[in-house]
């Protein structure tokens, strides 16, 4: 497993559902993208990512294509990398059985 993320795309106004359709063919195609699903709310899709040395230039090729208005990376992590303040709590409740 490599560096995992998911990369919210907003596509450009003026693009056709063909081109969008074909957009999202040709990004379940890319090396490291594990899926492609088109979405309704702040954002018009969502790539999972997870690329085996960075997904900042996976990204970058997506930002590249003239149909990308917006891109925003969001990397997942461990549980505990996101908490790292409660780390030694969870550690600690995990080592007397109270979790």
């Amino acid at each position: 497993m490599g560096l995992r993320a998911y990369l919210l795309v907003d596509v450009n106004d003026d693009v056709e559902q063909r081109d969008f359709v074909q957009a999202l063919r040709e990004l379940e195609e890319m090396p490291g993208i594990d899926f492609v699903d088109p979405v309704i709310g702040a954002h018009d899709i969502v790539i999972m990512v997870d690329a085996p040395v960075t997904v900042e230039a996976i990204a970058s090729k997506i930002r590249a294509k003239g149909w990308v208005k917006n891109l925003e990376i969001m990397r997942i992590v461990s549980m505990f990398e996101r908490h790292r303040a409660s780390k030694k709590e969870l550690l600690k409740a995990l080592m007397h059985g109270g979790v």
